[in-house]
């Protein structure tokens, strides 16, 4: 490490002759005792770096082994977190360097230490954006047989990212991430729709920070399919609710989440939601149009959500209107229904938007 260091402040060729003496083992092992020790790790990388140049086969090959050989390591828990940001700091600014083989191979490592658990702690994953970004930017890379674009290429390591199992631990990362990533529409839907399914693997209070995260993403396009899923997740939880409170007198250890944590955890998504509303007025043109054409879907949730947006003072006049013309629909439909044995056995379940409402009103 000494010498590295030593030799980085002269001329290059003496460091890249001394770097081209060092084998793989012995280079990762420098580069472990560095950052382990805390010790000017980040000088040395640079280092390594300045004796290794892109332009050459034997450069390009040792530059590919430090990015491999340090995100294992940074997300490895055994670093102090400033050393771990130094070096995923250092490589973010090195990766343009890197050719599109390298490229592809680093997306593919990011790729499989997800699917494989890998990537709980989160602390590389800032790098794997900037990856992903300069891969899109090749214009060819070999793929099986054929070749495909680097934009190809991405998405195809984005839809297997997201057709794979994820960590409930790395979810949060794993959103936060997607905001610095360049997504097609096609590839945003991947992303949004494999967030919406981790809901129900994560713990409860969980949700709300993904939430925060996932309006974030929202600003890239998908808003409807976001708040949608985010309500109807709710609305699950409300449904298993009831049946559980029903299911209470029989069964004093039935209630799989105790009611009073569940309204906490709505009313902070609830929060998050009015408050991407207040900055993304298409968000919130979005959530009024899909409330128009889903009478039928209101749940509690769905209400109390209505209600918070409405002391949005450009969105009051609109919600109150809207409230009234489902009160006003529900109550036409349930005479209909109750003057017609056909539409009662057509339509059992009615959903009653007065009722709703009192049941927001009784569960906040």
């Amino acid at each position: 490490m000494d010498k590295i260091l030593a030799l980085s402040d002269g001329d290059s060729t003496e460091l890249q002759k001394y770097l081209s003496t060092l084998t793989d083992d012995q280079l990762t092992t420098v580069i472990n005792n560095g950052a382990l020790k805390s010790k000017k790790v980040g000088a040395m990388i640079k280092g390594i770096f300045k004796g290794s140049a892109p332009g050459s086969p034997e450069g390009s090959n040792r530059r590919l082994l430090v990015y491999q050989h340090c995100i294992p390591l940074c997300e490895s828990g055994d670093l102090q977190t400033e050393v771990a940001a130094d070096i995923i700091g250092l490589l973010m600014l090195e990766t343009h360097t890197l050719p599109g083989t390298s490229l592809a191979k680093l997306a593919t490592l990011y790729v499989e230490a997800i699917k494989a658990g890998k990537m709980g702690s989160g602390k590389s994953l800032e790098l794997f954006p900037t990856v992903l970004t300069a891969l899109s930017a090749c214009e060819a890379l070999s793929y099986g047989k054929g070749e495909l674009s680097g934009g190809e290429y991405k998405k195809q390591l984005i839809n297997s990212l997201c057709s794979s199992r994820w960590d409930p631990q790395c979810v949060i990362h794993l959103t936060t991430m997607f905001r610095d990533v360049p997504l097609s529409s096609e590839e945003l839907q991947f992303v949004v729709e494999k967030v919406l399914r981790m809901f129900t693997k994560l713990d409860l209070q969980e949700i709300p920070p993904l939430v925060y995260q996932l309006l974030l993403l929202s600003a890239k396009g998908c808003k409807k399919q976001v708040l949608d899923g985010i309500i109807c997740y709710f609305k699950e939880q409300d449904v298993c609710q009831e049946e559980e409170q029903k299911l209470g007198d029989l069964d004093l250890e039935v209630q799989s989440i105790p009611l009073d944590q569940l309204r906490h955890v709505e009313g902070t998504a609830i929060l998050h939601i009015v408050f991407a509303i207040r900055l993304d007025h298409e968000l919130g043109r979005e959530f009024l149009k899909s409330f128009k054409t889903s009478y039928g879907d209101l749940c509690p949730f769905s209400v109390a959500l209505l209600l918070s947006v409405a002391r949005v003072q450009r969105y009051g006049e609109q919600v109150f209107d809207l409230l009234k013309g489902a009160i006003i629909k529900s109550f036409k439909d349930e005479q209909l229904q109750q003057g017609s044995k056909f539409l009662q056995d057509l339509l059992p379940g009615h959903c009653s938007v007065a009722q709703m409402i009192l049941d927001t009103v009784k569960n906040r």
